[in-house]
């Protein structure tokens, strides 16, 4: 399964936040849609992020993988979706100079919370 390197920039550029606002107190029904829509959206994976690092750097994923110090399997298995960002290979990836901890482990967080809102939501009875 080959991920699709530009899906984290158009997500990013297609999604804007929609602007809230009251009139007289109130929201309007379509402003209220808009907002209910842009929560539902679903993040990309953190891999996402990690192959369109990978195209911007010229590296291929062996590359990628031998500059951070991982096995290829295993920074595959995270661009595909298939395993978390973790801990450890988000300190990985900041020391060898790309984006720091934290915005790795904060896209995982925001991927695994609407993967949850939405597994939380089918259960929900209606």
């Amino acid at each position: 399964m080959e991920p699709d390197l530009n899906r984290a920039e158009a997500h990013i550029e297609s999604d804007p936040e929609p602007e809230l606002y009251a009139i007289d107190g109130a929201v309007p029904g379509e402003v209220l849609s808009e907002w209910a829509a842009w929560l539902d959206r679903s993040p990309p994976h953190p891999g996402d992020h990690i192959a369109t690092s990978c195209e911007r750097k010229s590296l291929s994923i062996p590359e990628a993988a031998a500059k951070i110090g991982v096995e290829c399997a295993d920074i595959t298995a995270v661009i595909e979706g298939r395993a978390p960002m973790t801990i450890d290979l988000a300190l990985r990836m900041e020391a060898a100079g790309w984006d720091a901890a934290e915005g790795w482990l904060q896209w995982q967080t925001e991927f695994d919370l609407a993967q949850a809102r939405r597994g939380s939501a089918q259960r929900s009875p209606s």
